[in-house]
């Protein structure tokens, strides 16, 4: 289980890092930004609830 949250870990930090580089550059507004949000905030969850029963 350690290996799946270390993975799930990065995945959400590398998420959150390409959000803020569309919002830098100003492309918040496309698909590919909103979708990439949504990735960021469903992996944030899994990763909270993970956290919160194991």
């Amino acid at each position: 289980m350690k290996i799946i949250g270390g993975i799930l870990g990065i995945l959400v930090i590398l998420s959150w890092l390409f959000v803020i580089k569309e919002y830098k550059f100003g492309n918040k507004g496309t698909a590919k930004a909103q979708n990439v949000m949504l990735i960021a905030c469903l992996l944030t969850l899994i990763m909270i609830s993970m956290q919160f029963f194991y």
